[in-house]
């Protein structure tokens, strides 16, 4: 499958849980940073859940999805939108964090507590942002949505496509 310029897949999307191509990531602004302990707790959660994607076994975060999307969605299109989502991409080569927050009442979602975590990846065939968005399920924070930016730059210039 060829990955597109910006695609965008959601595996776990809030609105109407559809798994689609080209469908942007919430516009989220997550002023609040949160405490300490609460960057911790989300920054480990998101570690493991991307660990089991980059291990090839995206079967395994299921438990790791809120039960607010388990609800909206079937195990099968979790499942399946995580292997399309990462197809082409390669194995991991880098991840670092970049930023991290916290916000109420996310936009087309049920009210609550969200995090927000993006880190700069790069894996074998691409260098891409990947947000992992979390909800305070109140004993811990589940898995509500996950999407990939990729960016292409082409002729060698600094210009990306839209």
């Amino acid at each position: 499958m060829k990955l597109y310029a910006a695609v965008l897949l959601s595996a776990a999307l809030l609105g109407g849980c559809d798994v689609s191509f080209n469908k942007p990531s919430p516009k989220v602004v997550a002023s609040d940073p949160g405490t300490p302990q609460q960057q911790q707790q989300v920054f480990g959660t998101a570690v493991a859940f991307l660990m089991l994607l980059d291990a090839g076994e995206p079967a395994k975060t299921w438990t790791a999805a809120s039960p607010v999307m388990q609800a909206k969605t079937s195990e099968l299109a979790w499942v399946a939108g995580l292997k399309t989502l990462r197809l082409g991409l390669g194995s991991l080569q880098a991840r670092k964090p970049e930023t991290i927050g916290f916000i109420v009442d996310l936009p087309d979602a049920p009210a609550g507590r969200y995090a927000v975590i993006e880190f700069a990846s790069t894996f074998a065939t691409a260098t891409v942002k990947e947000k992992v968005i979390f909800r305070d399920d109140d004993t811990r924070w589940g898995v509500v949505g996950y999407f990939v930016h990729k960016s292409v730059t082409f002729g060698g210039d600094d210009k990306k496509a839209p």
